[in-house]
């Protein structure tokens, strides 16, 4: 089992895949390790060349893994092309939001344990970046998606039963 899960932030790809990884005792891994440096912050990208060995050592030495994030340019490739199915969450944009900034506002009051610092600059362009997802950037997931004939689910929602 090879699972790819990716969508906007707020859209559930975390839940999903530590429910799937409970259910089907398969590893699970948040590419968010594998893109950011463990600066505190997510303005520190990995290099490109430990990012792509990262990548290529978990789709090794894994038989089975749930990958989930929000990542679809060629770096992400590999995990596209060796995953048996790929699912999308795409929830509503409302929904999507108010999650963002609820764990923005709990993680700023340290109600919830975050490594990354929050602000309000990283709050907002969150916030931007999940608003322009549907439009800006999941028509180009798709295009590989469909060209590659990479079996895929688009979830507007998903309950216990999708399991």
């Amino acid at each position: 089992m090879k699972i790819y899960i990716m969508g906007a932030a707020g859209s559930g790809k975390t839940t999903l895949a530590k429910k799937l990884s409970i259910k089907y005792q398969v590893p699970h891994f948040d590419l968010d390790k594998v893109k950011w440096e463990n600066t505190g912050t997510y303005n520190q990208k990995r290099d490109k060349i430990e990012r792509t060995q990262m990548l290529a050592d978990i789709l090794k030495n894994n038989a089975n893994w749930i990958c989930e994030g929000v990542y679809f340019r060629d770096w992400i490739h590999p995990v596209l092309d060796a995953a048996d199915e790929v699912i999308i969450l795409q929830p509503p944009r409302y929904l999507r939001q108010y999650r963002c900034l609820r764990r923005s506002i709990r993680r700023l009051l340290k109600l919830e344990p975050s490594k990354y610092k929050e602000s309000f600059s990283s709050i907002y362009q969150l916030l931007r970046w999940s608003h322009d997802y549907d439009t800006k950037y999941l028509p180009l997931a798709l295009d590989k998606i469909k060209r590659d004939k990479i079996k895929y689910r688009l979830l507007k929602k998903w309950d216990e039963n999708i399991l």
